[in-house]
């Protein structure tokens, strides 16, 4: 029986044009987590001062709060989008007909976006339903650094950035499902 390499790695073709939507991949969904830390960061300054300073404290540069928590969600993020630009552009570029290559990897992208944005809000919602209706026995042991209002805006944002890693991976895979199918079409 001859050994097939092939089942250890995929063989790639074009990866020349893949590792191209891995970094612009990797470069939106930096952008993304910088921008959705920005909007974090407003509801609560102190989930970044307590806790995610502390955990990318090798990314501080001693600049201003507001600059280092954009570098850490570009630094939380980047992966997420590089993922998503290789499944992506694996698919797509499995095939010999390039001509709407560009345009399906794109909208793969938009859709893996809009449900990461659509998943803050969710978060959103969730978490000031969760933080005003139920105990937050999840963000027990924050209670001895964070109380009060403080401590409900930490869970809020603690909830949104849970649900927000979950709606991309729920955009990646309704994203890789739809451009899966749309090539079966075309054979």
């Amino acid at each position: 029986m001859k050994f097939d390499k092939h089942i250890l790695y995929p063989q790639v073709r074009n990866w020349r044009r893949i590792a191209l939507y891995v970094l612009l991949g990797g470069i939106i969904g930096g952008l993304y987590g910088a921008v959705h830390d920005q909007i974090s960061y407003t509801v609560s300054p102190e989930y970044f001062t307590a806790f995610k300073f502390y955990q990318f404290h090798y990314a501080d540069f001693g600049l201003p709060n507001r600059v280092f928590v954009g570098i850490i969600g570009f630094l939380a993020t980047w992966w997420v989008g590089a993922l998503a630009g290789w499944f992506l552009a694996r698919i797509r570029f499995n095939s010999d007909n390039l001509s709407t290559a560009r345009r399906d990897i794109w909208r793969g992208f938009l859709i893996v976006l809009y449900c990461a944005v659509l998943a803050l809000f969710i978060g959103g919602i969730v978490g000031y339903i969760r933080v005003n209706y139920y105990p937050l026995t999840e963000f027990m042991g924050w209670e001895n650094e964070l109380s009060g209002d403080v401590l409900q805006r930490f869970a809020v944002v603690g909830i949104i950035h849970n649900t927000s890693y979950i709606g991309g991976v729920v955009g990646l895979i309704t994203a890789t499902v739809l451009l899966r199918l749309k090539m079966k079409r075309s054979e």
